[in-house]
């Protein structure tokens, strides 16, 4: 028998990429998702597609821009009444930005720059914040970090910088919850 049957996950970014494997493997063992994304188009997709597998009443969306702590705020107070306290969280969004790859530290520009950190270390902390009270004792949250945020690469100072806070953000958390049997960790694909 799975343990995630009936486990309640939130999961950010859930309308592509790994956020969209995450929660169709998750759909598949029987979790119940809130699941949330910039994309509505793709995220009502995902949804329909999800609650075929899992049934309506276990599938919750919401379009959220993780940079706005206000949206995520609201779409967790929604998971939460939807499906009282939180099993886990996997808050996976995440962007490259215009410039990856292209543009040195001297050459990115600032929207560039303040997009990337938006999403993936704005939104992380944003989902974190929202997502801590209504954890359960010995929930397990995962972020998505990346290898670019340990070993770093040229032309990618955004994304770069951006990861590797990530990665202090999850050991942070890590050690602020660890009393409560909260399990943080990070993924570095």
């Amino acid at each position: 028998m799975s343990t995630i049957k009936g486990k309640a996950i939130a999961i950010t970014g859930a309308a592509s990429g790994i956020g969209r494997a995450t929660a169709t493997q998750l759909a598949s063992l029987g979790a119940r998702l809130s699941l949330a994304d910039a994309n509505a188009s793709l995220l009502e997709e995902v949804r329909a597609e999800l609650a075929e597998v899992a049934g309506p009443e276990n599938i919750h969306s919401k379009q959220v821009d993780v940079r706005d702590r206000g949206a995520v705020e609201c779409w967790i107070h929604e998971a939460a009444d939807k499906f009282g306290q939180l099993d886990g969280a996997a808050n996976l969004a995440g962007v490259i930005g215009k410039q990856q790859n292209i543009a040195s530290i001297a050459e990115i520009d600032d929207d560039d720059w303040e997009f990337v950190m938006g999403v993936n270390i704005k939104g992380v902390l944003n989902s974190l914040r929202a997502q801590i009270p209504a954890l359960k004792d010995g929930a397990s949250v995962v972020n998505a970090a990346s290898v670019a945020g340990i070993i770093g690469l040229p032309n990618s100072a955004a994304y770069v910088t951006s990861k590797h806070g990530v990665v202090g953000l999850t050991k942070t958390a890590a050690k602020e919850l660890g009393s409560r049997h909260v399990r943080v960790n990070a993924v570095a694909p």
